[in-house]
């Protein structure tokens, strides 16, 4: 089975991260629909998400930057889109939390758990 992953210690981190979250989000649903409830009553948390989520884009951007494979262009795309939500969550968390109060995320979190196994699978595989 290992013939099938991919070598990159980068595409087999983020995949398995990816692919853990996503099944977490059916096996512990309830948390998740409790831990997103959190931003909706606190605004202070998403200047903390934006301080754990920027060293970790800085961190695919910078030391990564491999646009070689299509798996390795899923994680620089990732990266990016890390960084700009980053920077949202930092320099304006109303943005995210008038998002977060439409209920959205809670009524669809099962598509961010398919996503999740979907998004892990493909850099643990492309």
């Amino acid at each position: 089975m290992t013939n099938f992953l991919n070598t990159d210690p980068f595409l087999l981190f983020f995949g398995g991260f990816y692919l853990v979250l996503g099944v977490s989000c059916f096996f512990a649903r309830k948390p998740w629909e409790e831990f997103i409830q959190l931003f909706v009553d606190n605004d202070a948390l998403s200047l903390v998400m934006g301080i754990l989520i920027l060293p970790i884009a800085l961190f695919i951007i910078t030391f990564y930057n491999n646009w070689d494979t299509l798996a390795s262009t899923i994680l620089m795309v990732i990266g990016w889109l890390a960084l700009a939500k980053a920077l949202i969550l930092l320099m304006r968390p109303s943005l995210i939390q008038g998002f977060l109060k439409k209920e959205f995320v809670n009524k669809w979190l099962w598509l961010d758990g398919i996503s999740g196994i979907l998004l892990g699978a493909a850099l643990l595989l492309l």
